[in-house]
């Protein structure tokens, strides 16, 4: 799905997967190494298992949010200096299960078979401007993943990227929109939610154009 939509937005998109923390580590350095001289903007989305503020390679070793982020400054790749960069991480921030309070919902199906990324803290983004880490879940939290349907976050900025997109509307309000979406779930199971998180130090709107 991601990759779908990002390819509508015009985004040129290589996919990696079941990377290791030192090959996550390459292939961060080689984008970093790139020349973005004539491109507008950077996304970079993950989709791991992680704790507070780190993510797992698939041979279980740790991979700081912080320095993958952190390449991508102004210093450390310059010809991205002033140009959004922007990350999506889908990944649990910890162990513990939000609760939620009572409220009327809609009776749409729910899926009882929900998995959490959990076995990731907002010192992640660099104190620079022009960076947005969209975080599928708070802090110490874990976050869900339905086996059918895929993971509550991804799902849902998908959907809101696509529908929101052709109406020009900006990131941030997607990501609201998103908010919305993703905290009036719940696992039944757990009496679980999930609340997404977005820090940004964007100075204007950043608008994904689709034609």
């Amino acid at each position: 799905a991601l990759k779908k939509v990002f390819s509508n937005l015009h985004f040129t998109v290589v996919e990696y997967k079941d990377c290791t923390a030192e090959e996550i580590r390459d292939i961060v350095n080689k984008y970093r190494c790139m020349d973005h001289n004539n491109e507008d903007c950077f996304v970079c989305c993950i989709l791991s298992h992680g704790k507070k503020g780190i993510i797992y390679g698939v041979d279980g070793q740790e991979v700081p949010i912080q320095e993958l982020t952190t390449s991508f400054t102004g210093q450390n790749c310059q010809s991205l200096a002033g140009k959004p960069k922007v990350f999506f991480v889908q990944a649990c921030q910890g162990d513990a299960y939000q609760k939620g309070v009572t409220i009327e919902t809609d009776s749409g199906e729910q899926d009882y078979s929900l998995e959490t990324d959990a076995r990731f803290q907002l010192d992640c983004i660099p104190s620079e401007a022009d960076f947005l880490l969209g975080m599928a879940t708070l802090q110490d939290y874990v976050s869900y993943r339905s086996p059918s349907q895929g993971t509550w976050y991804i799902q849902s900025l998908c959907q809101h990227l696509e529908n929101s997109c052709p109406r020009g509307e900006d990131i941030l309000t997607i990501l609201t929109a998103v908010n919305q979406e993703v905290s009036s779930k719940i696992d039944k199971q757990n009496a679980g939610k999930q609340m997404p998180q977005p820090s940004f130090t964007l100075r204007k709107k950043l608008i994904f154009p689709i034609n």
